[in-house]
């Protein structure tokens, strides 16, 4: 199939399993280290955040289907409203808690916590965008990216931001393809180290 025989269309809460199942296969190289052993439990905790994300986190999910309407192909998230972070941090602790206990914990939130950003009034912040390994290079990361872009307009914004890791090649090539230019960087020790990410690159593009 190609790009433009696929739809997107808004998640629903029956979705938010699926969506997570997406992000930790498409990231597992990032989640083994932080979750070690227990990576198998990725997966709840992953959904407890989508689901934290669209109560409280003023994120909007889009989705596109596979062949069938129970296989999702991809998924990526767009702000557009202001999160209560004190609700989200509450939440994830005690997802990460419940599954991996205190230590494991603390170490996982440290690593989670990068890359950070400022909710910005006029723009939408993309985020977790991922599509299954069995539809990749078949142009539906574009097709996803376009839809936020639009939901982003509708809403009224100005411009859409993101994060990408530095050492992610094919993410950059596509948002550079797609109108994104570097807006700022981070630099972390940590994620250099334990993830093999030294630069977190924050890109926007203005609509």
């Amino acid at each position: 199939m190609k790009a433009e025989q696929f739809t997107v269309r808004l998640a629903t809460a029956e979705d938010d399993p699926a969506i997570a199942a997406l992000v930790v296969d498409g990231f597992l190289d990032k989640f083994r280290p932080i979750f070690g052993s227990r990576v198998d439990r990725a997966l709840r905790i992953m959904e407890k955040w989508v689901a934290l994300e669209h109560v409280s986190g003023g994120v909007t999910s889009l989705v596109t289907e596979g062949y069938s309407n129970s296989e999702l192909a991809g998924s990526v998230g767009v702000r557009t409203a202001p999160s209560r972070e004190d609700v989200l941090a509450r939440g994830l602790w005690r997802a990460l808690n419940r599954n991996l206990g205190l230590p494991r914990t603390l170490w996982a939130t440290t690593l989670l916590s990068y890359p950070r950003y400022s909710y910005r009034a006029s723009e939408a912040y993309v985020e977790r965008l991922v599509v299954s390994p069995a539809f990749r290079r078949q142009g539906i990361a574009r097709l996803l990216l376009t839809a936020a872009e639009d939901l982003a307009r509708e809403s009224g914004k100005e411009s859409v931001g993101l994060h990408v890791s530095g050492n992610n090649l094919g993410a950059l090539r596509l948002y550079e393809a797609e109108g994104y230019v570097e807006a700022g960087r981070q630099r972390s020790f940590l994620t250099g180290y334990f993830l093999d990410i030294r630069e977190w690159l924050y890109l926007r593009k203005e609509l």
